[in-house]
């Protein structure tokens, strides 16, 4: 039976043969159309990098102008006020001698010399009118200088808000990193966002960015490591190839990637570390900072107020 059943066996594997050879084809044409896609994918992100770099570029440009257009700004502002300091002497020495040029002219009475009433009511009228202006020129400034705390506040909390939005974004690249492959583009370094105004920076500030580009530099150290290794194990990959021992190399690379996973776990362990205690220093320092304006405050109204009586 069996050895009658043969063309049926041979017709029934070449229909399973030609079923399978159907089925492996429109597999490798999905798995083909899966590259191709990933390959457009790989490209938008490409270009969407592009764009961002681009984007960030232009807002770098932007800031750095912007920082020169408030630098000019302050320099003006600080000119006028100086103009305006001389101007209000002049001002004010030119109405106390028209005073006391009027004061000591003699009455046009006949008869008598100056009018003892009236001897110093020009003086005394340009007095009223020059406390009048400084008590004016006293309040706008006061109220200048109110403005001008609050802008420097919302300065320091706009920096805070930076900086922490920074440290996230580090705790990201750091996951994405540890996770994901060596190969995978984790964006630019938290150095690349740093503030670099000397005035927004404080010393927490100044040694975060210190910590940043060491990082940065460590970063590139071991990409290129990296590199050389992926270089080393395609060589690796071509000994085993032309028929050496597969156990001779695969201990050293695995000893090698058990190393550098316990140097970017250190690395790791020390950036949180230390952020996290300059983050603390950094809350303190805010706080007396706060404290320390409060109590200059108190003493400038003190001094206007008591001082100058």
């Amino acid at each position: 039976q069996l050895l009658g059943n043969q063309d049926h066996i041979k017709v029934e594997l070449e229909k399973l043969k030609k079923t399978h050879d159907e089925q492996q084809q429109k597999l490798e044409e999905r798995v083909l159309a899966l590259g191709k896609e990933l390959q457009e994918a790989k490209g938008a992100v490409g270009d969407s990098r592009h764009r961002l770099a681009e984007q960030s570029a232009v807002l770098l440009t932007s800031q750095g102008q912007l920082q020169e257009v408030e630098a000019e700004n302050s320099r003006l502002q600080l000119r006028l006020k100086e103009l305006n300091e001389e101007y209000r002497s002049r001002l004010a020495r030119y109405l106390r001698d028209v005073a006391n040029y009027m004061d000591s002219k003699p009455s046009s009475v006949t008869g008598h010399g100056k009018a003892p009433a009236g001897q110093a009511a020009m003086k005394n009228f340009v007095d009223s009118m020059l406390r009048d202006i400084r008590a004016s020129y006293k309040s706008r400034e006061e109220q200048l200088a109110r403005a001008a705390r609050g802008y420097k506040k919302r300065l320091k909390d706009l920096a805070k808000k930076h900086e922490n939005l920074l440290i996230a974004y580090g705790l990201q690249r750091e996951q994405i990193r540890s996770l994901g492959s060596s190969a995978m583009d984790c964006g630019p370094a938290e150095l690349h966002f740093s503030i670099t105004d000397p005035e927004l920076l404080t010393n927490s500030s100044r040694e975060l960015n210190r910590l940043r580009e060491e990082k940065a530099k460590l970063e590139m150290q071991l990409q290129e490591l990296q590199k050389v290794e992926s270089s080393v194990a395609s060589v690796a990959g071509l000994d085993l190839m032309s028929g050496h021992d597969p156990n001779e190399l695969s201990c050293p690379r695995q000893l090698d990637e058990e190393g550098w996973a316990e140097v970017r776990k250190k690395l790791r362990e020390f950036t949180l570390n230390t952020q996290e205690g300059l983050e603390q220093e950094r809350s303190q320092l805010l706080t007396r900072a706060v404290v320390a304006e409060e109590q200059v405050s108190e003493l400038q109204g003190y001094i206007d107020q008591h001082l100058a009586r």
